[in-house]
């Protein structure tokens, strides 16, 4: 099973990875870029995404392509 957690900020996710390790619980695996911490990267807002629109207009994927497979339609 996979939880997926969203916080507001690097000090939620550092007192979130604390608490996670002082549990002790056997079964649970936090994945990090590093040792400390996770590698946050936050977006950028001024990409217009318009941009995207019809990239794959002359060779269509299917939902199920893009989510699971990579596969073409």
């Amino acid at each position: 099973m996979t939880v997926t957690i969203e916080t507001s900020g690097s000090k939620e996710v550092e007192q979130l990875l604390l608490l996670l390790r002082a549990l002790n619980i056997e079964n649970i695996k936090i994945q990090s870029s590093s040792p400390t911490l996770p590698t946050i990267t936050r977006g950028d807002k001024k990409i217009d995404p318009k941009q995207l629109f019809g990239i794959w207009k002359k060779n269509p994927r299917t939902i199920e392509g893009i989510r699971y497979l990579n596969i073409k339609a």
